[in-house]
């Protein structure tokens, strides 16, 4: 039996990358620092999931065990020599403490003449692949020829809707169908293999992860941010109210536009994937059991608002093609009002308005210049709301 091993047992670590290997037959070592977690899983080497698409029907994962970070390290070690299949989904601020014991097991696999393994993190960030493995060089105990020699490193572009909570009366993981995680097909030791059934294989990574951060994201970010300011304080409460979903709508529609002209994107691929990652997303937030706080779509408001990101990211590419951006920068104008005191970055920004001023908020944390026509709209819609 092919065995995989993933850092991080949570809920995207079970609910979606432990589902795919599931799938295709891998017997799956989780390595986590929570020991309830780990005594969950070992208690009968299994766990359920349960399907929000099919009227919360449990699905038992199987043929899984869990090792600690903190208790179990040469156990870990061991299985990094062994397992055809690494990943990780711990965020990405975690990989740090990944690195260190990755890049020692990779090393002694290397040194034990072991074949080449597949290393993916899969993270909600962008190349988080090359991320892990510049941290594992860092640690100066294996080179970058090293670890070229003995794997491969894609980078990945993961979307699930995954929920915990109580389900059939007891605690546990909810999915839904709708799934996306996009595999860098030219990282592959064979480009043409599939190692993971369940995976997208993509030419153009970038591509992928910026169509799911500037619609997917996008959606979300803007109708929590709205809804926060209606005095919502749960996401599908905002997802109902059709004032505005007829703004976010329109702001999707403006992304998605710029994203074609950007990457090359067909429209009916473009339709496709809003119906099957957002109007499906839609239908999942309004099932029974899925709550879902506004504080955690909206937290970090400064990171969100940067140029990059989920709302000015778009916003810049549809001016780039001289498109419309009117309903992105109205979502973007929401998220500098957007104040939460138990937000570090929110409460960092309604100081920074308070002491500098909105015009200068805007400069400094959209990189909009002052004056310039994105930068008066975004002002205008601000001072209106």
């Amino acid at each position: 039996m092919k065995k995989a091993l993933i850092f991080g047992a949570g809920k995207i670590g079970q609910g979606f990358l432990g589902d795919l290997l599931h799938e295709d037959g891998y017997e799956i070592i989780f390595a986590d620092v929570s020991n309830e977690v780990i005594e969950e899983i070992n208690e009968n080497n299994r766990y359920s999931l349960f399907l929000t698409n099919h009227n919360y029907e449990e699905k038992i994962i199987d043929n899984v065990s869990a090792l600690s970070l903190l208790k179990n390290q040469e156990e870990i070690l061991e299985a990094i020599t062994q397992v055809d299949i690494i990943m990780t989904s711990v965020m990405k601020s975690n990989l740090v403490s990944v690195a260190p014991i990755l890049a020692k097991g990779l090393k002694r696999r290397l040194d034990e003449g072991r074949s080449r393994v597949l290393v993916m993190a899969c993270e909600n960030a962008i190349m988080g692949t090359d991320t892990l493995v510049n941290l594992m060089t860092d640690t100066s105990i294996i080179t970058l020829d090293q670890l070229k020699e003995i794997g491969s490193y894609p980078n990945t572009g993961v979307d699930r809707f995954v929920f915990g909570g109580i389900y059939k009366g007891r605690e546990g993981t909810a999915v839904s169908d709708s799934h996306e995680l996009a595999i860098e097909r030219q990282k592959l030791d064979d480009p043409d293999s599939k190692p993971i059934s369940g995976a997208e294989y993509v030419d153009n990574l970038e591509a992928v992860l910026k169509r799911k951060i500037y619609l997917v994201n996008c959606w979300l970010a803007i109708t929590s941010y709205i809804g926060h300011t209606k005095g919502y304080k749960m996401v599908d409460e905002a997802l109902r109210d059709e004032d505005i979903q007829k703004i976010v709508k329109k702001a999707v529609i403006e992304s998605a536009a710029g994203l074609e002209k950007k990457f090359g994107f067909s429209n009916d691929e473009m339709n496709n994937y809003i119906s099957e990652m957002i109007l499906k997303r839609y239908d999942d937030y309004n099932q029974e059991g899925i709550n879902d706080p506004i504080a955690r779509v909206a937290r970090q408001p400064i990171r969100k608002l940067s140029s990059d990101d989920r709302i000015m990211g778009p916003a810049y590419i549809a001016a780039e093609y001289n498109l419309s951006n009117d309903h992105l920068l109205y979502g973007a104008a929401y998220a500098f009002k957007y104040d939460n005191s138990d937000d570090e970055e929110a409460v960092e920004l309604q100081e920074y308005i308070k002491e500098n001023g909105i015009e200068a908020a805007i400069e400094r944390f959209s990189g909009l210049q002052k004056g310039s026509d994105m930068f008066n709209q975004v002002l205008e819609y601000y001072n209106v709301i």
